[in-house]
């Protein structure tokens, strides 16, 4: 009874914690300012990290923390448990409200039971444990704190932004190891074709930067990585069979959510920053309805499409990832070196800096 009690209990808490997450993230879709809708200038840190083990947190805690620390206007993207910070030598500092994420782990061992439902021991009394075939997921809140709501700390700086060359190179490398062909033709239309399994971008030139360059091809290609030879994604293969074509119905917004996600994440990994296109998917009311009207039917929407960006973000990163540390540890021999690796892009007319994404088709 007990047991019962306490796993409603923890059931109850996670649901809240999805309520309370969707909301904040409606509120900030409404606003404009949701961390996908927002431009992230190269080098800056959004998505959070743990500064003791230095892994970068995933999913819906990404985006949760990183939405937590706009709103709070910490400039630090390290957050920690309340343990790891004393274990640290630190403290919190009193009256500071810390954030809350959700930690899964499988299972794997259960308490044996006997067939009156009474937890068995040993000969010696301790617990006798077994495994179950399938190990149950167990979902847990923990809350962490901001670095700077912490004192007595002594962490290193935050990493400096990688030189320009450096960045361009490693975006050039995940567009390479991906195997997408590109098609580059003059006027406004960005998209990737699931029938063709091919991505179609302007000109480079008609981008007012490279980083606005690469943001798209991030997110064309963040689509792409759902194509059957890939990771066969469902939302994806929703999004393409949808009846009148997929643009502007639900299954298209919810593909988008998780395609502008991913680009966010995987810029902010190889240090571009993010660029959502003026018109599509970061801006456009349809989207935004779409987007605030999943949420409501479902608070957990967010969280899956957050999870799911952070899978494809690590699907188009790690085929190029020993490119891209060979990348960190070269060092171009003169300026004019370093300028021959980035591809060239000319500043367009300004009628050409306004983008408007068509869907794929």
């Amino acid at each position: 009874m007990a047991e019962a009690k306490a796993n409603t209990r923890g059931r109850d808490r996670i649901t809240e914690y999805h309520q309370q997450f969707a909301a904040a993230i409606i509120k900030q879709i409404e606003a404009g300012t949701a961390p996908w809708q927002r431009p992230w200038k190269p080098g800056e840190h959004l998505l959070p990290r743990n500064p003791f083990t230095g892994n970068r947190y995933t999913g819906g805690n990404s985006l949760g923390l990183a939405l937590e620390g706009a709103q709070r206007g910490f400039a630090d993207h390290r957050w920690a448990t309340y343990r790891q910070i004393k274990e640290a030598g630190g403290h919190v500092r009193k009256g500071e409200r810390g954030a809350q994420i959700l930690y899964f782990q499988n299972q794997k061992l259960l308490a044996k039971k006997d067939d009156q439902g009474r937890q068995m021991v040993d000969s010696d009394g301790r617990t006798v444990y077994e495994r179950p075939d399938k190990p149950r997921l167990l979902v847990r809140v923990y809350t962490v704190f901001n670095a700077e709501q912490a004192e007595g700390l002594d962490l290193p700086p935050r990493d400096a932004p990688a030189p320009e060359w450096q960045r361009h190179q490693a975006a050039e490398a995940v567009i390479e190891t991906s195997n997408v062909p590109i098609k580059h033709a003059p006027g406004n239309r960005a998209y990737y074709s699931s029938r063709a399994d091919q991505i179609v971008l302007p000109e480079r030139r008609q981008f007012p930067s490279a980083e606005h360059y690469y943001a798209t091809a991030l997110h064309e290609l963040s689509h792409a990585s759902g194509h059957k030879s890939r990771m066969d994604r469902e939302a994806f293969h929703n999004a393409v069979k949808y009846p009148t074509g997929g643009f502007g119905s639900a299954p298209y917004a919810r593909e988008e959510l998780r395609a502008e996600i991913a680009a966010m994440m995987t810029g902010e990994r190889i240090g571009i920053g993010h660029h959502p296109q003026d018109g599509h998917c970061g801006n456009s009311a349809a989207y935004v309805e779409s987007w605030i009207k999943a949420l409501k039917d479902d608070p957990r929407e967010i969280y899956r499409a957050a999870a799911e960006a952070t899978r494809i973000s690590d699907f188009l990163v790690k085929p190029a990832r020993e490119r891209i540390q060979e990348i960190g540890r070269d060092k171009p021999s003169s300026p004019d070196a370093a300028e021959m690796r980035v591809p060239a892009l000319t500043h367009p007319s300004p009628a050409r800096q306004q983008l408007a994404m068509t869907p794929r088709r």
